[in-house]
C-alpha cells in the first residue's frame, strides 16, 4: 500500500539560519484521514517593522509526489512564499507604548560582513537592552551578529558606553615550540539608538593581540614535561573573594597527570570581586586535548576612558606546569598585561 511521505523542516533560531531536516514514510494505518495525505503546515513570526517578511520556524509537508522530501523543497517553498497581512495591520500599530522608552537596534546575523547588508531594525525597552555588533572568528571564517543585548546576559557589569569586548587565546604549538595570539571573537556595544549599523563593523578591531611574556609562559603553563603535576581541586564550584587574596586551602591540592584548569572570573573588574576555579581534566575529556596549553583572556575596553586599558573579565588557563593552579597566577597575568601591552 501507498503511504503519504512526512517532511519536517524546523529552525531553531530563525535569525541564524539552523534548520533540522526530518523525513519518512508514514505507516499505512495513519491514513484513514484524507487530510493526512496531501498539505503543508507552515508555522512562523511575523515582526512588525517588517510586516511582509515571515521568520520560519517550522514546515511540515505530508506529500505523495515522486522525491518530494527532496531537503531542497524546503528552500524551493520559502522562495515562493508570500504574506498578506490583512487585518494585522491594525494590530501592529498597537506595538509602541509610549509610556516605555525604546531602544531601536538593527538586528540582523551575517555569515560573511563582506556581503552582509541590514534594513531591519527591532525595537525593544530602553532599560533593558543595548545594540551590539558582535564578530566571531573560526579560522579563516568570520560570523557576524548586529542585534539586541539584554542587561541580564552579560556576564559582568557594563559601567560605560560605548565599550568593546574581545577574547584571544595564547596557544602554544607543538609544531614550532611557539606561543601564538589569536583572536576568537570582537563584541561592539552602545546605548543609542540605531547606533550599531552594520557599516561600523569595518572599524572593529581584528585583534588586540594581548601577549605574555614567553619566559613566564613557558615556566608557568607549559611546565618542564613531567607526567604529573600539583593541581588545585574544586570542581564542585568557584571560590569567591573581595578585595583580598583566595584562599587556595578551600581548593586541596592533588596530583594531576592531565592538563590543570584554572578559571578565573571578575563580576565587576571595578569592585575587585573574583572567583576563582580550579580541576584536573578527565582523561577522556577529547575536546581540550588538542590544545594543552593555552590561556584564554576575555577583557572590556572603554572607549571614552583614558588611558585605555583592558580590564579583564575572565582567565582561563589550560596547563601542565607544576603549581599552574595557584591562586596568585592571575595576579600575574594582570601585571603581565599591563607591562607588555598598550592601546590607543
Amino acid at each position: 500500500m501507498y503511504t503519504t511521505c512526512l517532511v519536517i523542516d524546523s529552525y531553531d533560531d530563525p535569525a541564524y539560519d539552523y534548520l533540522c531536516y526530518h523525513s519518512y514514510c508514514l505507516p499505512p494505518d495513519t491514513q484513514t484521514d484524507p487530510r493526512e495525505r496531501h498539505r503543508i503546515e507552515i508555522e512562523g513570526i511575523i515582526y512588525a517593522n517588517d510586516p511582509t517578511n515571515i521568520e520560519l520556524f517550522e514546515i511540515d509537508i505530508y506529500c505523495r509526489a515522486d522525491n518530494c522530501s527532496n531537503p531542497v523543497i524546503f528552500r524551493e517553498l520559502h522562495e515562493q512564499l508570500t504574506v498578506q497581512i490583512g487585518d494585522l495591520a491594525g494590530l501592529f500599530n498597537e506595538t509602541y507604548d509610549p509610556t516605555i522608552p525604546q531602544r531601536r537596534c538593527y538586528d540582523c546575523f551575517c555569515s560573511n560582513f563582506n556581503n552582509c547588508t541590514c534594513a531591519k531594525i527591532k525595537p525593544l525597552p530602553a532599560n533593558e537592552t543595548h545594540c551590539i555588533i558582535s564578530r566571531e572568528i573560526y579560522g579563516q571564517t568570520a560570523w557576524g551578529y548586529v542585534g539586541h543585548l539584554s542587561e541580564d546576559s552579560s556576564k559582568v557589569h557594563i559601567r560605560d558606553f560605548p565599550y568593546i569586548v574581545v577574547q584571544e587565546s595564547i596557544l602554544y604549538s607543538e609544531q614550532t615550540g611557539l606561543w601564538n595570539t589569536v583572536t576568537n571573537y570582537v563584541l561592539y556595544g552602545c546605548n543609542w539608538d540605531l547606533c550599531n549599523d552594520l557599516n561600523l563593523e569595518k572599524y572593529l578591531p581584528n585583534s588586540f593581540q594581548m601577549r605574555l611574556n614567553e619566559t613566564w609562559l613557558n615556566s608557568s603553563v607549559l611546565g618542564s614535561g613531567l607526567p604529573v603535576r600539583n593541581c588545585h581541586e574544586c570542581p564542585y564550584g568557584p571560590v569567591c573573594s573581595v578585595n583580598s587574596s583566595i584562599d587556595g586551602d578551600q581548593c586541596p591540592i592533588m596530583e594531576c597527570n592531565t592538563t590543570c584548569l584554572v578559571y578565573d572570573t571578575y563580576d565587576d573588574p571595578s569592585h575587585g570581586m573574583q572567583c576563582y576555579q580550579s580541576f584536573c581534566l578527565p582523561p577522556d575529556t577529547e575536546f581540550y586535548q588538542p590544545e594543552r596549553h593555552r590561556i584564554e583572556i576575555e577583557g572590556i575596553l572603554y572607549l571614552h576612558k583614558q588611558p585605555r586599558s583592558v580590564e579583564l573579565w575572565e582567565v582561563d588557563i589550560f596547563c601542565r606546569a607544576d603549581d599552574c593552579s595557584r591562586p596568585g597566577i592571575f595576579d600575574e597575568v594582570c601585571c603581565l598585561l599591563q607591562n607588555e601591552n598598550h592601546y590607543n
